[in-house]
């Protein structure tokens, strides 16, 4: 038990949250981002990537989530914003997607299930609409998006 309770803490859950926000600056950067920035844990910084205009920060405690943000001069059209809302879950499900399609067939390993139910996890929980003191949800962040450009 303490060994499931470890690799999700430190190695599963970083890499699912790590492809989570790759998807929202993924699309951030296919729609003009001009700065994105990929920010995984809390505390001090440890590992500073710049990639153009991709900024990867790593802190010390890698485990405690993650976030991301995209600049752009003339901001971003409402459907922009909902497709980088939806880019998280959407990576996380092609990632489980694609997990399941390449190992299911001649690989029987916990870990590979495990990551894949959390990225799956990830994609649905998401796409929940929620509000937890000033987090939103993805999900909250597309309704809160098309309700703002309806009214």
């Amino acid at each position: 038990m303490i060994e499931f309770i470890i690799t999700l803490l430190f190695i599963v859950a970083p890499i699912g949250l790590t492809i989570h926000e790759m998807g929202h600056t993924g699309i951030g950067l296919f729609s003009g981002s001009k700065r994105s920035v990929l920010t995984i844990g809390l505390g001090p910084p440890i590992i500073r990537i710049k990639l153009h205009k991709l900024h990867i920060i790593i802190h010390a405690l890698y485990f405690f989530g993650g976030y991301s943000s995209n600049e752009k001069n003339s901001g971003f059209s409402p459907l922009q914003k909902i497709l980088i809302s939806l880019g998280g879950p959407l990576a996380n499900g092609l990632f489980a997607s694609f997990l399941i399609m390449t190992t299911r067939s001649f690989v029987n390993e916990p870990f590979i299930d495990l990551l894949i139910m959390f990225n799956l996890y990830l994609a649905v929980i998401n796409l929940v609409p929620f509000r937890l003191g000033r987090r939103k949800s993805d999900g909250y962040r597309v309704l809160q998006t098309m309700f703002r450009s309806a009214g």
